[in-house]
């Protein structure tokens, strides 16, 4: 049975739906919380040889804050690993952005009006890619900037961000697939100040709602377009 690394940065930034449908196909995983305790992370990864794949899920966290560079980069070093082993990865949101880091790009403040909120549609721009437009799910003020040597493919982007890349067998995303009501009103309800003042906690948590069963969907065609074209390994 394959088995996959769940990391999670805070017990309420949990893969959701991700960890959901990996269970549903047969794939063994374990999750590493980050921030268990927020005095104390724990970068003490699991040994990365028992695993197929590696996830990394959101956080509340900017990367680039100073006070959380040491396990930050710790991080950023396990991915590094990954990368020179070839072992599949796929990073979410702020793993995304970690991964970006890992191949040399950075990542910065979205400018005023680019942050996102909700749902949001991507433009795919590779010919036969098989990852839906959307509705995605997303939540960022920062975003990736992925370095101009051409070693990392742009899959999809929209008027914002780059939303979607890949270097070899792993792979970053901008916006949220494993976001359900449930997740996504935890955060809410941790961080009502980071909502924008065009919309609102109910507006998004109803709007999530409405679009619950495709985002679910499209989570679902993600993943296997993950599993089996890019990781490579079989449930």
């Amino acid at each position: 049975m394959p088995r996959v690394l769940l990391i999670s940065h805070e017990p309420e930034a949990h893969p959701a739906i991700v960890g959901e449908i990996l269970v549903a196909r047969g794939y063994d995983v374990d999750e590493h919380v980050v921030l268990g305790d927020p005095a104390a992370p724990d970068t003490d990864f699991p040994d990365l040889d028992a695993y197929d794949a590696v996830m990394a899920f959101g956080s509340f966290s900017n990367a680039y804050d100073e006070r959380h560079r040491p396990w930050v980069e710790a991080e950023i070093n396990l991915i590094g690993r990954l990368l020179e082993e070839d072992k599949p990865y796929l990073g979410v949101c702020f793993g995304g952005q970690l991964l970006a880091e890992s191949v040399g790009g950075w990542v910065e403040k979205a400018p005023p009006g680019m942050d996102e909120i909700g749902l949001v549609s991507i433009e795919t721009v590779i010919d036969g890619l098989p990852v839906p437009t959307g509705p995605w799910f997303t939540w960022h003020e920062d975003r990736t900037v992925l370095p101009a040597d051409g070693s990392v493919e742009v899959l999809a982007r929209n008027a914002n961000a780059v939303q979607l890349f890949r270097r070899g067998r792993a792979v970053g995303t901008q916006f949220h697939p494993e976001a359900d009501v449930p997740l996504v009103a935890g955060w809410a309800a941790i961080g009502p100040d980071h909502i924008p003042s065009h919309t609102s906690e109910q507006e998004i948590l109803d709007d999530l709602a409405a679009a619950q069963a495709q985002t679910r969907s499209n989570c679902e065609q993600l993943i296997d377009w993950f599993l089996r074209d890019v990781a490579e390994v079989g449930g």
